[in-house]
Order: structure tokens, then C-alpha cells, then sequence
């Protein structure tokens, strides 16, 4: 009997099936790592978290505010006053800082008149918001702030750096409360964006430093490696006060609240920025960092720190005109370049400093029948240099 042979039966799914054991075996060990990764990475996240919202209680209980908390368009804000006289000198601070980078002359200045310093939403320990705000809305949020705290025009606007657009704006809201304005080493509305081969790549790289931080700060990151601590090394400011502007600094609201000012600075880059506007006859007195305009200064300090010391004295060049063009904005105006000094003249130079707004206040003093001078009565001396 002839048996016939079976055809080997073909099992058209087991190769597909024996490649995905394969694959199956190969990668859910990775699969393993990768979610092993996750959870670390996860519980690490979670543990900055935590570190950051309670080293950021302890400091606010550590350094609680100064001044006082005042609500101002929904926003407590923080107000620190000294003093007593009038006109009131208002401080404005620069990007990022708060009411204690006035700290070497508050208390000088408070001596012969009253000065309030306050910090923006965000910064130092006023409340945060989370748009970014114009020059215009920082007008209105000090207005409001002032009147909300009893304190009544008129008003003597110092702003620095940053600081020095917002008390322009302030002025063209308010021109009426305003007696006059001190401009330290201030930022020029166009600033060095339209002339300064480097500007757009600066504030692209400033802002995605800024934009890395602000995360990293919400995980404890920025405090625990200092990276807010923006203070020179070594610092003017004392050991205590110091230590309180650093903690402050690294609250994750002022990393958020610096991004949304250099989004508004960054609108400088257009070219169509219009320049500043005039002040008419409204005393002003404009300081400039000498150290900042000093060609040698400026060479020898950007060799030492491996800069390209063209590029940087191209910048030097650019701040100068700069500068040059804040004092004209009014035809009523002294321009002092203070020697020995880089961008925080109230620091480096206290005491000049403080001369010369005390100087500049002096001609505002209410008269004893309560009438204000007018703005052409404050005498100012011609442009002038201060060296150290």
C-alpha cells in the first residue's frame, strides 16, 4: 500500500509572530529604563516643587516686607516709604529688581525729604501678574498705588535703567503731579537695538535664559544654584541685606515677571519704535555710569574678560549717544557723568549720588505759603561731570 506524503503545512503568522517576541524582547527592557527614567525624573520634579514653595515660605517669613502692602488694580504691591516732606521722591527700580538695590541711599536721601521706593508686580514682594504690562500700565499701577496709600503729589520720578521709561511714561499720564525727573544710567527707548550688531542676538539669548529659568525656578533649580543672585561679586550691599535680596529674587514670580518685561523691551527691536518723547521744560537730571562710556575703561575691562573689545567699545560708543540723548529731552536739564561708576551709580557712588539728587530736590521744596515752585524756577547748573 502506498502511502502518500504530506505536504509540510505552512504557518503564514509564525515568523510575524517570532519577530515581535524578538522586538518584544529587545525593547521592553528599554521600555523599563524609560519609564524608570520618567518616575525619576517625575519624583525629582515633584521634590523641587516642594523644596521651592517651602524655602520660598521660610524666606518670606524670614525677610518679610519693609514697606507696606497696598492694593493697587487688583495687585498688592509693595510700597516702603521714608521720611517726610514734599515733593515726594519716587524710586524706580531696574529690570528684575526691587526696593532693596536702593538700599546704600534710601536712608541718605530720606534725610531731607520723603522717598518711596516699590517694587512691580512680581518683584521683590509684591504680588505677581501674569501678563506682561507697558510702560503706560506701570504709569497707571504707581498712580494708583501712590493714591491708595494717602500719599499725595507732587512727585520728584527717579527711575533707573529699565526704570527710567517708566518714569517718562508716568510724566505723560501724569504731567500735572510730576515736578521733575532724575535719569540713572536709564535705558533708552531704542537703546543700542538699532545700531548694535549683536542687540537682536543679546536680547534673543537674555530672553531664552530667562525663559529656561522661569521653569527651573518652579523646581527649586534658581535657588539652589544661585542663579538669581544678579549681585556683583563682591557685593556693596551688606551681608544682611544681601542675603534678603537674594532670597527674594528667587521667588518664581520674579523669574516670571523679568520674562514679561524683556517681551515689552524686546518690541524695541522694531524699527519703528518711535523715539522718546519730549519732555518740554520739566526739570531733569540725567546720571550716566562713567565706567560704562570710558573707552579704556571699557577696552581693559573687556580684555580682562575675554570679550571682543571692539564689539564692546562700539557698545560704550552707542551708550554715550544714548545718554547724550536723554538730556536734551528737556530744555531744562543737567547731564553728570559719574566717574568710578558702572550701571548701579547708587551703589558704587552713594554719597555722589546722593549729592546730587538732594541738589536737584532742593529747588522743589514747597514754599511756607504752600505754593509750588514752577518748573522753571528749579535752578539747574549746566552739564557737569562728577569724578570720584
Amino acid at each position: 500500500m502506498q502511502v502518500e506524503a504530506r505536504q509540510p503545512v505552512r504557518i503564514w503568522g509564525a515568523p510575524s509572530n517570532l519577530l515581535l517576541a524578538d522586538m518584544t524582547f529587545v525593547l521592553l527592557p528599554r521600555l523599563r529604563y524609560l519609564l524608570f527614567g520618567v518616575v525619576i525624573v517625575s519624583l525629582a520634579a515633584l521634590a523641587g516643587a516642594v523644596y521651592q514653595a517651602e524655602r520660598t515660605a521660610a524666606y518670606l517669613a524670614a525677610f518679610p516686607p519693609p514697606g507696606r502692602m497696598i492694593s493697587a488694580n487688583g495687585v498688592n504691591l509693595h510700597l516702603y516709604c521714608m521720611g517726610s516732606g514734599s515733593p515726594t521722591l519716587i524710586l524706580e527700580a531696574g529690570l528684575g529688581e526691587n526696593v532693596l538695590s536702593w538700599y546704600p541711599v534710601h536712608a541718605k536721601l530720606a534725610q531731607t525729604m520723603r522717598v518711596c521706593a516699590y517694587d512691580r508686580p512680581g518683584l521683590g514682594w509684591s504680588d505677581p501678574m501674569d501678563a506682561a504690562i507697558q510702560p503706560d500700565e506701570v504709569a497707571e499701577n504707581l498712580h494708583a498705588l501712590l493714591h491708595n496709600a494717602g500719599i499725595a503729589p507732587p512727585f520728584v520720578l527717579l527711575g533707573h535703567s529699565r526704570g527710567g521709561i517708566y518714569v517718562r511714561a508716568f510724566y505723560h499720564r501724569f504731567p500735572e503731579q510730576t515736578q521733575g525727573i532724575v535719569l540713572v544710567d536709564s535705558t533708552h527707548e531704542l537703546g543700542p537695538m538699532h545700531d548694535y550688531p549683536y542687540a537682536i542676538w543679546d536680547y534673543r539669548k537674555q530672553a531664552m535664559q530667562i525663559a529656561i529659568a522661569e521653569p527651573l525656578s518652579r523646581l527649586g533649580v534658581v535657588r539652589l544654584l544661585g542663579i538669581a543672585d544678579a549681585d556683583r561679586r563682591p557685593s556693596l550691599l551688606p551681608a544682611a541685606i544681601l542675603a534678603a535680596k537674594t532670597a527674594i529674587q528667587s521667588r518664581t514670580d520674579t523669574a516670571h515677571a523679568v520674562v514679561n518685561e524683556i517681551a515689552v523691551m524686546r518690541q524695541g527691536l522694531d524699527s519703528a519704535t518711535p523715539p522718546p518723547d519730549s519732555l518740554g521744560n520739566l526739570p531733569l537730571l540725567v546720571l550716566t555710569a562713567g565706567n560704562l562710556v570710558d573707552p579704556d575703561i571699557v577696552a581693559r575691562e573687556a580684555a580682562s574678560a575675554g570679550k571682543d573689545v571692539e564689539a564692546e567699545k562700539v557698545l560704550a560708543e552707542i551708550q554715550q549717544a544714548d545718554q547724550d540723548d536723554l538730556a536734551p529731552l528737556s530744555s531744562h536739564s543737567r547731564h553728570i557723568v559719574v566717574g568710578n561708576s558702572g550701571h548701579f551709580i547708587m551703589q558704587d557712588q552713594a554719597d555722589e549720588f546722593a549729592i546730587a539728587v538732594r541738589d536737584f530736590v532742593k529747588a522743589f521744596n514747597l514754599k511756607s505759603d504752600g505754593d509750588q515752585q514752577s518748573h522753571s524756577a528749579a535752578g539747574l547748573k549746566p552739564s557737569g561731570k562728577i569724578d570720584d
